[in-house]
């Protein structure tokens, strides 16, 4: 099995990690910005066509009540399940687990030795992995951290759709792109929170696995509280109110300049628990 940050290793990360952290961690593309306060570890699954009842069992039964410890422990702020819509066979996975910290030093622990004992406590740590290992694949673990956000507290009350946009930003152009998200981008999805079209939106930047060979280097989450809103919703609308000044069109066209986004995918709520 992968190591990796998820809840399927219990385990303490190398010394090592973190003291790379502590020197690249943030911010990566945006040198000016502050100390990154939310981080989110991505894990993303593969569930065979005649085993999505048996997956989630074990994520719902046995993973979660682990996870909701872990927040009344202080480890982690949120956890999510998502299934992934219009996903083929073809795909390497079809359900992302999300996990939320609000401190990068949590993640060098992520788990307490007495968690499964106090949980399950007639259940043994390898019965338990056994269990996991037969309903599903693990694709891969991807690590981020957040850029910007609104409301403030992202996935605080999560909707329960999620289009989510992968980014591949051209090189040099991060903090272009970044300033794009903030100043431009960011007053519209806030606009669109008001008049409920939306619920939230964030940007985050990928921190983990990295390289000149990564596929996109940011994801958008557009959190949407009706099926009908993904494919109904107008940014020209909101554009036009918040900054009447400006030319839709054009700062459509220097957004694209920046970046281009590598593939959206919608995901559906399955459950979740928050501090």
């Amino acid at each position: 099995m992968k190591k990796h940050y998820s809840h399927f290793t219990i385990c303490r990360l190398p010394a090592l990690f973190f003291c790379m952290m502590a020197i690249i961690a943030w911010p990566i593309q945006s040198r000016s910005q502050e100390k990154p306060s939310l981080f989110v570890v991505a894990d993303f699954m593969k569930v065979q066509p005649d085993n999505h009842t048996g997956y989630l069992e074990v994520e719902q039964e046995i993973w979660k009540p682990l996870h909701e410890e872990r927040i009344r422990q202080g480890i982690i702020v949120g956890w999510y399940l998502y299934a992934v819509e219009f996903s083929g066979a073809q795909d390497a996975y079809n359900y992302v687990v999300i996990t939320l910290y609000d401190d990068a030093t949590k993640l060098e622990k992520p788990w307490n030795a007495d968690l499964v004992e106090k949980v399950h406590k007639a259940t043994r740590l390898d019965e338990i992995m056994k269990k996991t290992r037969l309903s599903r694949e693990h694709a891969k673990s991807e690590l981020f951290y957040n850029v910007v956000t609104v409301p403030a507290k992202p996935l605080e009350n999560p909707a329960p759709y999620l289009q989510v946009s992968y980014m591949k930003v051209e090189a040099g152009m991060q903090s272009e792109y970044e300033q794009l998200e903030s100043g431009i981008w960011l007053p519209i999805h806030n606009e669109a929170i008001k008049t409920g079209q939306t619920k939230g939106w964030s940007l985050w930047s990928a921190l983990f696995p990295r390289g000149a060979d990564r596929p996109y280097q940011y994801i958008t989450l557009n959190a949407f509280s009706e099926y009908s809103y993904v494919f109904e919703y107008d940014f020209s609308i909101p554009f036009k109110n918040i900054h009447p000044e400006k030319n839709f069109a054009e700062i459509q066209e220097k957004t694209q300049k920046t970046r281009r986004v590598a593939q959206t995918e919608l995901w559906d709520l399955i459950d979740y628990a928050i501090k």
